[in-house]
């Protein structure tokens, strides 16, 4: 793709997305979900504060789950901003004036970007909810913060290009949605309880190798790369692997960082595919 193409699609595909209310309508409640959370963060890190304990960790949780949750609407805008052409049988005419690929890799950049901005406003209104939840308790150090921030930013532009790239394989609108809100809400977390079911052999020699495999589903490697840092500000250096298994359901999770890889290949994965099938597709 060259750049003249390359940069003309993504104005288009950027002037096309601003210009519904989809993006910020999603994003709202994304915002009440932030505050709603955090608030009852900043309330439980302050009471435990109070009795004596240093835990800027819960906050960090907090924010974690947050993201969590506003990369399912992230992952939900790119299904939808996917799909939307194909609803309204406009995509023949964008594809013969862009093609085919140059299309999806711009509404790709266009979907991760509005990702970026739900993860940004589920921070920003997060912290604010934290602020005011808390009081006096202590505020997370820069470090580990920054960090969360980071990571939360790219799950959450990861799960919006994957959501652009069910939309391409889905055409129906609607059943690209549920398709996706379906696996995220119930077919992992089933699946993840199955390949757990075995994960204590009371041999003493840990979980067995399927169940390590949860933590390389989609959902839970984003999970666990973002309370990587929360478990260890919560429970330390020593104990953090056991709080990332209680908080994201999984087993024996690798890194954080090598979590985000494993989104990562599956975004990329999804954006193979959704190449291959969309440049097959017949839309006449």
């Amino acid at each position: 793709m060259t750049a003249p193409i390359a940069s003309r699609m993504l104005r288009a595909e950027l002037r096309r997305t601003t210009s519904v209310r989809m993006w910020w309508a999603l994003l709202i409640p994304v915002v009440l979900l932030a505050l709603s959370i955090n608030v009852f963060g900043g309330v439980f890190s302050s009471s435990l504060s109070g009795l004596g304990g240093e835990t800027p960790g819960v906050l960090l949780a907090s924010l974690a789950y947050s993201l969590s949750l506003g990369s399912v609407f992230a992952a939900v805008h790119g299904a939808v901003q996917a799909s939307g052409e194909f609803r309204h049988r406009t995509i023949t005419t964008t594809y013969l004036t862009g093609g085919r690929v140059p299309v999806l890799l711009a509404r790709c950049a266009v979907g991760a970007a509005v990702g970026a901005v739900y993860a940004l406003g589920t921070i920003a209104f997060g912290l604010v909810a934290g602020l005011f939840g808390q009081g006096s308790a202590t505020f997370p150090s820069p470090g580990p913060l920054f960090g969360l921030i980071g990571t939360g930013i790219a799950v959450c532009a990861l799960w919006a290009v994957l959501g652009v790239a069910v939309g391409t394989l889905v055409t129906n609108q609607a059943g690209a949605v549920v398709l996706l809100l379906v696996y995220v809400l119930a077919i992992e977390n089933v699946l993840s309880l199955i390949l757990r079911s075995g994960a204590d052999s009371g041999l003493g020699t840990g979980p067995p190798a399927i169940a390590r495999i949860t933590s390389y589903l989609p959902g839970n490697a984003a999970d666990v790369a973002l309370y990587d840092i929360p478990a260890v500000e919560l429970a330390g250096p020593r104990y953090g692997t056991q709080a990332v298994e209680s908080l994201a359901g999984v087993a024996s999770p690798p890194p954080g960082w090598a979590c985000l890889i494993v989104l990562a290949l599956w975004a990329g994965a999804g954006v193979a595919t959704a190449w291959v099938v969309g440049d097959r597709r017949d839309v006449t």
